[in-house]
């Protein structure tokens, strides 16, 4: 993620995430990360593995507040559905610091929506930068018994599209309820979700450019429909399984880089069409780390799918 907000709390990166955790609230107040097409395709099934966070030094809130409200879900911020091309990503999002306390009828309903069109911007834009939260000095009470959760009244997703053939951005702000609003009508500038939250979103932005993209949401430069639900990606979901050593778990059957069609390729985290056909161009390989001769395929590439890939027959 190269365009953090300014934070207030205590700044933890996992593997495809940074956060902000404000401890006062028992909660994140931005989510920000990067989501490219690739990282849409539904790989693995999703595997429920809510738990405490262990990066945070004060310790997170544990799934086991929520109970005390049956009104309320844990909330992810990052969706588990956007982490579903890799098992550690989609584990990562499980960890109670990407949580916040929603009514049940807005998180399946209107955020779950919003999730949705994110995918499909991120597929339509070639990426997208996402900073998602809670509005945290906008809150009506707090759930849970050993740690109080702070329930937010709003929640929040500005998108970033920023790269050398475009630069845009659009901001949403939701009431934490069940409304019946056209969904165009949650777009607000980033300007004033900057003055409602009290967040500074893309500091590292430069000024002028900062200044134009915050200043107005147009509409018009983005697309609101959904068509997409598979992002050309159309491979049978597999299964994590447990391991004890990794809770993240670990693919059910690993992809043998020697043998594996350009599709099952393509499957992996961050591997396109063009780099799955130098893979199969570098054939054959000795041992996995080889698969770094292929054109595109650097040592970060590789350290993020060597727990996927095999060169062993079964």
């Amino acid at each position: 993620m190269d365009f953090l907000p300014s934070a207030k709390g205590e700044v933890i990166k996992h593997t495809y995430y940074t956060l902000s955790y404000i401890e006062e609230h028992e909660q994140p107040e931005w989510v920000a990360y990067y989501l490219s097409p690739d990282m849409l395709k539904k790989v693995y099934k999703r595997k429920d593995s809510f738990k405490d966070d262990p990066s945070i030094s004060t310790g997170s809130a544990s799934y086991a507040d929520y109970g005390t409200a049956p009104d309320y879900d844990a909330g992810h911020l990052l969706p588990c559905r956007q982490m579903q091309f890799d098992c550690t990503a989609m584990s990562e999002t499980f960890y109670m610091s990407n949580m916040s306390p929603q009514h049940w009828q807005f998180n399946q309903q209107k955020w779950s929506f919003l999730e949705k069109l994110e995918r499909n911007m991120a597929f339509r834009n070639n990426g997208l930068y996402v900073v998602t939260g809670p509005v945290l000095n906008n809150t009506r009470g707090t759930i849970g018994e050993v740690n109080k959760i702070s329930i937010p009244n709003y929640y929040y997703k500005v998108f970033l599209r920023f790269d050398d053939t475009e630069k845009k951005a659009i901001a949403f702000l939701l009431p934490n309820e069940k409304q019946d609003v056209p969904f165009i009508n949650y777009v607000v500038s980033i300007d004033f979700l900057e003055a409602f939250s009290g967040i500074d979103f893309f500091p590292a932005l430069d000024d002028v450019i900062e200044d134009k993209l915050e200043a107005y949401s147009d509409k018009s430069l983005w697309n609101f429909s959904n068509p997409n639900s598979n992002y050309e990606y159309d491979i049978d979901e597999q299964s994590c399984s447990s391991s004890s050593s990794d809770p993240a778990g670990e693919p059910a059957v690993k992809i043998n880089i020697n043998t594996a069609s350009l599709a099952q390729l393509q499957s992996l985290p961050g591997i396109g069409a063009t780099k799955a056909q130098a893979i199969i161009n570098a054939r054959p390989y000795a041992q996995i780390s080889e698969i770094t001769r292929a054109s595109g395929i650097g040592e970060t590439t590789f350290q993020n799918i060597k727990h996927l890939i095999t060169v062993d027959e079964d």
